[in-house]
C-alpha cells in the first residue's frame, strides 16, 4: 500500500472533517421521533393535569351550591310546615261549627234562650216567643244566679225598649 494523503478508512475521514451536529442528524435520526413523542406526551399529562384540577374546583363549587339548596330546601319545608299548621287553625273554626250543630245537636240561640240582665235591677227580662204569634214578648222573671251576657244585643236598650212594654 502507498502512503497517500486520503485515509484508509472512509467512517474515519468523514468524521475529522464533518460537523459533529451534522453527525448527530445522521446518527440520531430516529431520536428525534421520540423526543417529539415524549413532548407530546408531556404536554397531554399537563393537559390533564389542568383539565382535573379545572373538574376537581367544578365539583367543589357545584357541592357547595348542593349544601347551600339542601339547606334553603330544609328551610322552605319549616315555612311550609308552618303554614299548613296556620291553614289548619283558621279552618278549624269552622268545623268545629259545624260538628257541634251535626254531632252533638248544638245550634246558636234564639232570641228565646237568651237571658237579658239589667245592672242595678234585682229582675231580668226574658224574651219570649210564643209559637202562636210572630210577635217577641218579654217576661220578667224574678233574680237569677246567672251571669250570662249576650254580646249581641245590648242590655241597656232592649232594657229600656221592654221596661216601656
Amino acid at each position: 500500500m502507498a502512503i497517500s494523503d486520503k485515509p484508509a478508512n472512509r467512517r474515519a475521514a468523514a468524521a475529522y472533517n464533518t460537523d459533529i451536529g451534522e453527525l448527530f442528524v445522521r446518527r440520531f435520526n430516529v431520536v428525534s421521533i421520540y423526543v417529539a413523542v415524549l413532548v407530546l406526551l408531556a404536554a397531554a399529562i399537563v393537559w390533564s393535569g389542568i383539565k382535573t384540577a379545572e373538574e376537581v374546583q367544578q365539583y367543589h363549587q357545584d357541592y357547595k351550591t348542593l349544601q347551600d339548596m339542601k339547606k334553603q330546601e330544609r328551610k322552605l319545608q319549616v315555612e311550609h310546615q308552618r303554614l299548613l299548621i296556620e291553614q289548619q287553625t283558621f279552618s278549624a273554626t269552622p268545623q268545629i261549627a259545624s260538628r257541634a250543630v251535626s254531632e252533638l245537636g248544638m245550634y246558636s240561640p234564639t232570641l228565646k234562650d237568651k237571658l237579658i240582665i239589667q245592672p242595678g235591677v234585682a229582675t231580668a227580662l226574658v224574651p219570649v216567643v210564643s209559637e202562636d204569634s210572630d210577635e217577641d214578648a218579654s217576661e220578667v222573671i224574678g233574680p237569677r244566679a246567672s251571669t250570662d251576657i249576650s254580646p249581641e244585643e245590648p242590655a241597656t236598650d232592649t232594657a229600656a225598649v221592654e221596661a216601656g212594654q
